[in-house]
């Protein structure tokens, strides 16, 4: 039968006063580590794999549904202690350590007290990791930036170099959007422009992202996603933004011109997006809302 531990929540000060506890020079070499990282990953795994040779555990693992953030260290086993953390009120996710054999009543004891050093260190990288995300996020569409995939494109690309992991670019433009901004104004231009990167969004896989490049220009990256994958998805999403009606005084109509280029077919990756952009002038030159691959 599983056993567990009731949930907790840790706060800040709640088991530090406990000078009884072994293993006080793990501990405190664990509290400055946990002062050196400002990045999240790496906090926890610190924190996890420390915590796992302090309190002999299976597994040490961190949640944080409102990030979309899990790290773990080590594999599940059947029995846990479940802690949910918290600082002056704001929720700072869930820890999670489990094992084969349950644990005494004195090593919940040891762990509490281990997790209560995290509280600082977490809080912290949990702003900062917010931070970051934020400078990498469009305001008004609310999705990734161009800053932020030109960094996802270096990590696909070096991916690419070392494992020949297919991928491809998917370049998309609003089409007539200059015309729409001088007829009816910036606004209902903003407006299309954030249900465009919705419906790109609701239409590509899990596994894509789709950046906000400029002006109406979006891009996906198609991981592990060849010439026929790419062209597959890129018709959906165009087939998806004609359905398109936003309201503004009238209802505006909204279609796109797609560009696509995979590593399949180019000799040097360096080259893709410039490929795929050339793509999508050739759908703009040829009627617009249609779906081109380079180098057809």
């Amino acid at each position: 039968m599983e056993t567990t531990s009731p949930e907790k929540v840790i706060g800040l000060d709640d088991y530090r006063s406990n000078t009884q506890l072994e293993n006080l020079e793990g501990i405190s070499k664990l509290s400055l580590k946990l002062q050196q990282s400002i990045e999240l990953t790496p906090l926890l795994q610190t924190f996890c794999e420390q915590t796992a040779e302090l309190v002999p555990c299976d597994s040490v693992g961190y949640n944080n549904d409102n990030i979309e953030f899990s790290y773990q260290a080590g594999k599940s086993e059947k029995h846990h202690c479940k802690y949910r953390l918290v600082l002056e009120g704001d929720e700072l996710g869930e820890l999670l350590c489990t094992r084969k054999t349950p644990f005494t009543m004195r090593e919940t004891q040891l762990l509490e007290r281990i997790i209560s050093l995290l509280i600082y260190p977490l809080r912290n990288a949990l702003l900062y990791h917010n931070a970051i995300a934020q400078a990498h996020k469009d305001p008004l569409t609310q999705i990734f930036n161009r800053a932020a995939f030109n960094e996802a494109l270096d990590k696909e690309c070096h991916a690419y170099r070392r494992h020949k992991t297919e991928f491809s670019i998917m370049m998309i433009d609003i089409d007539f959007f200059k015309a729409v901004n001088d007829t009816y104004g910036h606004i209902a231009g903003d407006k299309i422009l954030q249900a465009t990167a919705e419906i790109i969004q609701q239409t590509i896989r899990r596994s894509d992202e789709v950046y906000r490049y400029g002006g109406e220009e979006f891009v996906v990256i198609l991981s592990n996603t060849s010439e026929g994958g790419a062209r597959f998805i890129a018709e959906r999403v165009r087939k998806e933004i004609q359905k398109l009606r936003v309201s503004f005084n009238r209802l505006i109509k909204v279609t796109a011109s797609i560009g696509i280029c995979s590593s399949e077919t180019t000799k040097d990756v360096n080259l893709l997006l410039g490929n795929a952009d050339k793509a999508l002038y050739h759908s703009k030159k040829s009627g617009r809302n249609q779906v081109s691959v380079h180098p057809e």
